[in-house]
């Protein structure tokens, strides 16, 4: 989050989808045909254990100077042979666990639910409630897709660990695969005739990997197709809705169309406020929300400014609610550090502009003045 526009998948609680009416036993053939043939080869339930497997050792690895000598605070089990991670918001001597034991608890929770809101817990810390992140996001997302892939091709659990699995391979940028997991999730979708809802959550995920492969037109005419939607099928107030104004502004931003982003964020920033209060989507709003001040080419000393008011706060913020060393709030700091160098270059441009300005009036009115000496030389030397 620029706060860059996230790479977090969504996942949307909805009922499960109900197939296409299948009138004889020949088109229910045909239509799993068609189905299975879909499945990329990332996605075969044969390569699904191996990944996981490689996922969570490249995660325990990653972790590994963090968690010594710590204890799975969900089996405590410090000793277990497959080691710990930790990759939320957690501090202190909290969160460390094993990805499996956050893969088993994750279980639960769905089956609980129903497949519900305990989808959730896939991607979310049960202790501080923040989002996995980096490498430990990805192994739970494979962890997640080698849970449910051997279920039938049209069971929504089935398509929502396809989702988590997209997030997942987005946050250590493979994005690549992120853009099959999502483009194989969207056309799953499509066969299905599901709601516009889930087809929006689909949609916006495909924008934000576009962006991180370097195609933001794509992701900008996405953005708006989802903002619009949202828009109209939930209205101005809704959380989803003002995810997508973020989104769509920071899309416009990248393709140096400042202008509009601030008008549209302007526009919307009082909403959230007011709907989300200081909420981790608030301070992505007000971070893209800066970002758009300090593309402008015409920024002026005060929109400079504001980006450094702007920032300092949600620096403050973050630190309070995800801690000094979260990727979030370490991207903050670095944008902060640029914001407060360009306002200070723009303030020396600026010192530099006014004291030649002074020059340049002290030199007209010197001019100016032996100019009016020398017609007055001129005006004696006549008359006398």
């Amino acid at each position: 989050m620029p706060f860059q526009a996230r790479n977090t998948y969504q996942a949307v609680v909805r009922l499960p989808i109900k197939p296409p009416p299948l009138t004889s036993p020949f088109i229910a053939a045909v239509v799993m045909a068609e189905l299975v043939v879909a499945v990329p080869p990332l996605l075969r339930a044969d390569q699904a254990e191996q990944r996981y497997n490689e996922a969570v050792q490249a995660a325990v690895e990653k972790c590994a100077a963090d968690t010594a000598g710590q204890t799975c605070f969900i089996c405590m089990d410090g000793a277990a042979a497959e080691g710990l991670v930790r990759g939320c918001a957690c501090r202190g001597g909290a969160g460390f666990a094993h990805v499996s034991c956050m893969a088993r608890q994750a279980e639960v929770v769905v089956e609980r639910g129903a497949g519900g809101l305990g989808f959730e817990r896939w991607g979310t810390c049960g202790l501080c409630e923040q989002k996995y992140h980096g490498v430990v996001a990805c192994a739970l997302g494979w962890a997640c897709w080698n849970q449910y892939v051997g279920r039938a091709e049209m069971d929504m659990t089935r398509i929502k660990a396809m989702n988590q699995l997209g997030n997942g391979l987005s946050e250590v940028e493979h994005y690549e695969d992120a853009l099959i997991a999502g483009e194989a999730e969207l056309a799953m979708y499509r066969r299905l005739d599901a709601p516009v809802e889930q087809m929006l959550v689909a949609q916006n995920n495909l924008a934000i990997t576009y962006a991180c492969l370097g195609r933001p037109e794509q992701a900008l005419r996405v953005s708006q197709e989802v903002y619009f939607g949202r828009l109209k099928l939930f209205g101005e107030e809704n959380r989803e809705t003002l995810v997508a104004a973020m989104n769509y502004a920071y899309y416009l931003i990248k393709l140096n169309r400042s202008e509009e982003a601030k008008a549209l964020l302007r526009k919307t920033m009082p909403v959230a406020r007011r709907v989300l209060g200081e909420s981790d989507t608030m301070l992505r709003m007000r971070g893209c929300f800066a970002d758009a001040l300090l593309n402008d080419p015409g920024a002026t000393l005060d929109d400079l400014r504001e980006a450094v008011t702007t920032l300092e706060e949600v620096e403050r913020i973050a630190r309070q609610v995800l801690g000094g060393s979260h990727p979030d709030t370490k991207g903050i700091e670095n944008k902060l550090q640029n914001a407060r160098a360009a306002l200070r270059a723009s303030a020396l441009s600026s010192k530099a502009t006014e004291d030649t300005c002074s020059r340049l009036k002290e030199e007209i009115a010197q001019l100016k003045a032996e100019n009016a000496e020398l017609r007055e030389r001129r005006t004696r030397r006549r008359l006398g």
